[in-house]
């Protein structure tokens, strides 16, 4: 009777362990797939709204994944949770500087001609990255920002 007590026990434990799921802790760049996004303060529907955004295409940093929940951190370094089906793997990235004005260049190359003059928060679709600067489109338009005058950029 022990026997069987122990082996019911040791059975109950091991599946029951097996079922938990854990938080797989990972590091790559997506965006926001819709106009409206809530940020949750745990990674489910019954844990509240810490805030939203309310742009499409934003970047943000996976930082950690559970169920089907991201852990996301923002251009300010907020972080917070969204379901995994209200961001894409298609990237983008975001004008995002010290300096009031961020510079749009037709080649890799501060003195080639200069597209658009641009400000801060603006969305540019990433095409590539090679050394520290990035191929982007905005408008139509492809051109190369300085990498350190973007988030959404892996860092090398």
């Amino acid at each position: 009777m022990k026997i069987i007590f122990t082996l019911m026990l040791f059975f109950g434990f091991w599946s029951s362990s097996n079922a938990t799921q854990q938080i797989q802790e990972v590091n790559y760049f997506a965006s926001l797939r819709s106009n409206e996004t809530n940020v949750r303060s745990g990674p489910g529907a019954n844990y509240p709204i810490k805030h939203s955004f309310k742009i499409k295409n934003l970047p943000i940093k996976v930082i950690s994944e559970y169920d089907n929940w991201c852990e996301i951190e923002d251009y300010e370094g907020s972080r917070g949770w969204i379901a995994q089906n209200l961001i894409t793997k298609k990237r983008f990235l975001l004008t995002y500087s010290k300096n009031k004005i961020i510079e749009f260049y037709t080649k890799k190359d501060a003195n080639s001609r200069k597209i658009y003059h641009l400000e801060n928060f603006i969305i540019a679709e990433y095409l590539k990255c090679e050394g520290s600067w990035c191929q982007v489109k905005i408008n139509d338009k492809k051109g190369y920002i300085l990498s350190s005058e973007l988030f959404g950029v892996d860092e090398t």
